[in-house]
């Protein structure tokens, strides 16, 4: 069996243009369309890897990241924030939220699948 990958994001088609980049890499995913279902998902489905939008409605991806890291149940469950958010603080910021890594949108699709099996 695989393992799972959890992507948050708000957008649903740059949601499912990730997880079709990730299936041409052999990666099942799950999605979740806001940071709160994304928290939920992440309890109820333990994913391997997390990846995560900055720019959200009702709670945004470093509040996110910061909930996830502060959790004993998903604090072990590596990060990537990807983002079009890509300043030099964002990535500062996103690092410091507790990322293990951020790739800038748009991204390079087989660079976003070494990343992720990085840490799978």
């Amino acid at each position: 069996m695989s393992k799972k990958i959890l992507i948050i994001e708000d957008h649903p088609e740059t949601a499912e243009m990730i997880a079709d980049i990730l299936s041409f890499g052999k990666i099942e995913s799950i999605i979740a369309f806001n940071g709160v279902l994304g928290l939920q998902k992440a309890l109820e489905e333990k994913p391997a890897l997390i990846l995560l939008d900055i720019m959200m409605p009702e709670m945004n991806g470093l509040e996110v990241c910061k909930r996830l890291k502060a959790n004993p149940e998903t604090s072990q469950i590596p990060i990537v924030f990807v983002s079009v958010r890509s300043e030099k603080q964002d990535v500062t910021d996103g690092k410091g939220a507790g990322a293990v890594e951020y790739v800038k949108k748009p991204f390079d699709p087989y660079e976003l699948i070494e990343v992720v099996k990085r840490y799978i």
